[in-house]
């Protein structure tokens, strides 16, 4: 299991956290997403997924799902 902490901007209230905890937990073996909220700058994700996950890979998912960025 490995766990991975990015920051992603665009997050504004808990339905973006519902919204992009929903989109990562999409990737295959991903097994949990907790989004600590800052709604006046980048918050910040932790995935526990069973491989490594990369910036690029959480951006993919993120892309369908609103205006977010990983930072």
């Amino acid at each position: 299991m490995s766990k991975a902490t990015f920051s992603v901007d665009g997050l504004h209230c808990q339905g973006c956290v519902d919204t992009v905890e929903k989109a990562i937990s999409h990737i295959p073996d991903v097994h949990s997403v907790s989004v600590d909220l800052n709604i006046k700058g980048v918050s910040t994700v932790v995935v526990d997924a069973d491989h490594q996950l990369d910036a690029g890979e959480v951006q993919q998912a993120l892309d369908s799902s609103g205006n977010f960025s990983v930072v």
